[in-house]
């Protein structure tokens, strides 16, 4: 009789043990999310694992959740099939477009408020009002998996695109004179050109193309309804506690 009452005081102490690591409304997993190479949001450290903000913001909300993340770093249409097949449960940072929404369930919360830009070579004379369609006469560059909002993208057959794999191709294309501008997220080219050296030599140009909200999104196939709105609760409570904009500012963001 002592061993069973011994025995049912440890199973009470693993079960006390079990519910103070694990919130109640969550069950621990591990999960698999994918991004791809998009500094300073996401990134291979020198270490070879990924980092960045939102790769930050990501696993400190899964971990709040009480749940195991591994986070891989893919070419972007690689991570894009990946999920849209289930064989990974989630993509960040993703623009919202009506092609992926039908197989991604979208967070409600913003992940990351993303600016598009047009960057020219230093003392071009070309300017922007804000009105693309005045740009049909220029070469764009473009990374050719990427989306840059709805305005670039419902615009994209009638102007002069020019597509590349990787967003540096385009820093020598303009300076070669190969095209006239190119396109991108602010965040990602302002890094990329600083650590390339480059800011004597390209310009953003004051009016942005637009302000884009960029999510988490989770795989339809897996079903992860509850898993996205556990995340967009602490995504909120994250916000609002100031340890959101501590992750920025580790990045001088």
């Amino acid at each position: 009789m002592k061993n069973i009452i011994n025995m049912k005081k440890l199973l009470y102490s693993y079960l006390v043990s079990l519910t103070l690591l694990f919130p109640a409304g969550t069950n621990a997993s591990e999960y698999v999310f994918v991004s791809l190479e998009f500094p300073p949001l996401e990134y291979t450290g020198d270490n070879g694992k990924p980092t960045g903000i939102a790769v930050d913001i990501v696993r400190k909300i899964m971990a709040s959740l009480g749940h195991q993340v591994e986070i891989n770093i893919h070419p972007w249409s690689r991570s894009l099939d990946l999920v849209r097949k289930g064989n990974a449960d989630a993509i960040f940072t993703a623009y919202r477009t009506p092609e992926r929404e039908t197989f991604l369930d979208y967070s409600n919360e913003v992940l990351i408020q993303q600016t598009v830009s047009l960057y020219a070579k230093k003392g071009s004379t070309i300017t922007f009002s804000g009105d693309l369609s005045t740009l049909r006469d220029k070469q764009i560059g473009v990374v050719s998996t990427i989306s840059y909002g709805v305005r670039f993208d419902q615009l994209r057959e009638s102007l002069n695109i020019q597509p590349v794999q990787k967003l540096e191709q385009n820093f020598q294309k303009l300076l070669l004179g190969r095209i006239d501008l190119f396109i991108s997220s602010k965040w990602v080219a302002d890094w990329k050109l600083q650590t390339a050296g480059m800011t004597d030599h390209i310009t953003r140009l004051p009016t942005e193309v637009e302000s884009i909200p960029s999510f988490i999104g989770f795989s339809k196939k897996q079903g992860l309804t509850r898993l996205r709105d556990d995340f967009d609760r602490e995504l909120i409570k994250l916000k609002n506690n100031g340890e959101y904009e501590e992750i920025l500012k580790r990045y001088n963001m």
